[in-house]
């Protein structure tokens, strides 16, 4: 996503401090913006949910 920014909005949000932890060390992995990574997670959920059209558990996506 790095590059040509489309236009964000800025919030807050409250996360446990275990997927806090895990969003972290992923995005310093990646080495990306927390933020960046969030939306894709949030991608990634709605393309499995229209693939499988269900529901996926928080453990799948932030695996501890």
């Amino acid at each position: 996503m790095r590059g040509k920014r489309k236009k964000m909005i800025r919030t807050t949000i409250l996360l446990p401090p275990e997927v806090h932890r895990a969003l972290r060390i992923e995005a310093i992995e990646k080495k990306a913006s927390m933020g960046e990574l969030i939306v894709q997670k949030l991608k990634e959920l709605e393309e499995y949910k229209h693939k499988y059209g269900g529901v996926v558990k928080g453990s799948e996506l932030f695996p501890s």
